[in-house]
């Protein structure tokens, strides 16, 4: 069954027991999880191609994470009956489904480490390097980030103060790395963005440490 979303809608909610699965055929949603303290975290970002909801499919278990449109979204449906007789029928499928949750651990893995292990600034420079790669438009210069993301989404997806984020951001414009409009970045030196990433702490001091004024 096929089903279209607007921009906004909850595909599913964290804590329901629905067993479902669906495949993204156009669009794109962000995957996020509410922490103890109320926070809400991005932990990724999932387009045209992608599964969403297996886990809850093969162990019956409560939905992890909260999946939202943040462009139109039409998805198919397929039920959970319906895909775990695949998966015994289909041991390739099954392996593909393997690969999928093996590499979403992988990226949960180094989601963990940089939150732990950089600073705001050079986790968002990480991310939106990421994004260019998944998400950024090949027909234009400088890249495009085709993703309609607020500050406090990006914040979240950084597991950083939207305050810090704001800082961060005007920070990279003023040393020309980006330019920024509603809901748009586009990367004016990728390559300076990189050398944030992978620079020590020391040499880009923190979002938290910039002047109101910059």
């Amino acid at each position: 069954m096929r089903q279209r979303w607007p921009i906004g809608a909850v595909l599913f909610r964290e804590g329901d027991m629905s067993d479902h699965v669906m495949v993204i055929e156009s669009g794109r949603v962000k995957a996020s999880s509410s922490a103890p303290s109320g926070k809400q975290i991005v932990l990724g970002i999932r387009g045209p191609g992608e599964l969403l909801g297996e886990l809850s499919a093969i162990d019956a278990g409560a939905r992890s994470a909260t999946i939202t449109a943040i462009s139109p979204v039409i998805a198919t449906i397929v039920q959970g009956n319906a895909f775990r007789a695949l998966l015994i029928s289909d041991g390739a499928l099954a392996f593909e489904l393997l690969r999928t949750v093996v590499a979403r651990l992988r990226e949960a893995d180094a989601q963990r480490l940089a939150y732990g292990a950089h600073t705001v600034t050079e986790r968002l420079a990480r991310l939106l390097l990421e994004y260019a790669g998944r998400f950024g438009r090949p027909d234009t210069d400088p890249v495009v980030i085709d993703l309609a993301l607020t500050q406090t989404e990006l914040a979240n997806a950084a597991n950083a103060s939207r305050e810090a984020v704001a800082k961060t951001l005007r920070h990279l414009r003023s040393i020309g790395a980006i330019r920024t409009a509603r809901r748009r970045v586009e990367l004016l030196r990728p390559e300076l963005l990189v050398e944030i990433a992978e620079s020590p702490a020391s040499v880009y001091s923190d979002a938290d440490t910039y002047g109101p004024g910059r």
